[in-house]
């Protein structure tokens, strides 16, 4: 770690970036596996359909394996996602599978662009997704006459279902979309190509934007500790055993909540709750940040902030004293907004970058 005066040297970059809101930058990107070192940029643990359909897995190429409770259950019980080799043939096998749909892909985005309505967009996916179907027996009319005997006997049309089919057993036309498409943005986490196609699942409709995304508290913990390389490891959970909301943290967070904990990085509320569901404020962000950097020594005056409360007012000087927080100017700190989950990356990201500068 650099001493504290070498941090100082980076504030004047590292200002507006700590704090500035609105501005480009990468998110933070830590390891998942143990085994390959690789990261994402974008958290699958925040996506709770993912999270459905797979569970952590620190000796997996990329961090994750499917859950033997989920939708991908078949493939968690009959493939080793431990073996690089076996993980690698089933990520060429599956960017063969995303390439083969790719002219969905460029009409979705395409019309997205556009502004057509889900119902316009489902109906050309969904003609598209038919006629790339039988495209894909070419060279082979014995599977191509199977195929269409199928959709025969069960839709009544060799083509496959209709648009207006799908729409009548799903009830939306976002799903009939989904369906065309037959993502399963769990597969893809398993095999590494989560942020290579998370554009696609913006444009689905099947997650939300980080750049709006309100941060919850349990999130910005976790991704703080791994900033500053907590040891995991040796937390018990039985230091969550006094907050009577324990039982809320989302269990791909609770080892960094115990961690936070027993470092004295979170302490609660006096009600004896830690709100880990709950949306994180600046105010509270900024003093994990400061309890994240106890050595941190102030060189100048603190910003006198008119917005912040009396129990963070210590922490927001030691900050604010050393070069590391600017506010919005006019002495605010805007202490009560929330942290986008893009935001608190940014924070996380700048972190680890001020002790390993």
């Amino acid at each position: 770690m650099k001493t504290m005066r070498s941090i100082r040297s980076q504030a004047a970059w590292l200002l507006c970036l700590l704090l500035a809101v609105g501005f480009v930058a990468q998110l933070l990107v830590l390891p998942v596996s143990a085994a390959t070192n690789f990261t994402y940029q974008h958290d699958p643990r925040l996506n709770s359909k993912v999270m459905e359909d797979v569970v952590l897995d620190p000796d997996a190429p990329y961090g994750y394996k499917p859950s033997t409770t989920g939708s991908l259950r078949e493939y968690a019980e009959n493939f080793d996602w431990d073996d690089p080799v076996a993980v690698a043939k089933g990520r060429q096998e599956r960017i063969a599978y995303h390439t083969s749909v790719r002219t969905m892909y460029d009409m979705l985005l395409q019309m997205k662009d556009q502004g057509k309505s889900m119902e316009e967009i489902a109906r050309a996916v969904s003609a598209e997704r038919n006629a790339l179907r039988i495209a894909s027996y070419e060279g082979d009319p014995e599977g191509l006459a199977a195929m269409k005997a199928r959709n025969l006997a069960v839709y009544g049309r060799e083509e496959g279902p209709t648009p207006d089919e799908m729409y009548e057993k799903y009830g939306a036309w976002e799903t009939v979309i989904e369906k065309a498409f037959s993502v399963n943005m769990g597969m893809d986490v398993c095999l590494g190509l989560y942020d290579e196609y998370y554009p696609i699942y913006l444009a689905l409709g099947q997650i939300p934007d980080e750049e709006t995304q309100v941060s919850t508290r349990e999130f910005a913990v976790a991704s703080f500790v791994r900033s500053i390389g907590m040891d995991t490891t040796s937390a018990s959970d039985s230091v969550l055993a006094p907050f009577t909301d324990a039982e809320k943290i989302t269990p791909w967070f609770r080892t960094e909540m115990a961690t936070a904990v027993a470092g004295g990085i979170i302490k609660g509320y006096d009600t004896g709750v830690l709100c880990p569901g709950e949306g994180i404020r600046r105010i509270e962000a900024f003093v994990i940040l400061s309890r994240c950097l106890p050595d941190l020594q102030a060189d100048r005056e603190a910003i006198p902030f008119t917005d912040v409360p009396a129990w963070a007012k210590a922490d927001l000087d030691r900050l604010s004293g050393a070069g590391l927080v600017l506010g919005y100017g006019n002495n605010t700190l805007g202490a009560d907004d929330q942290l986008t989950v893009e935001q608190v990356g940014i924070l996380a990201a700048r972190l680890q970058l001020m002790l390993d500068l």
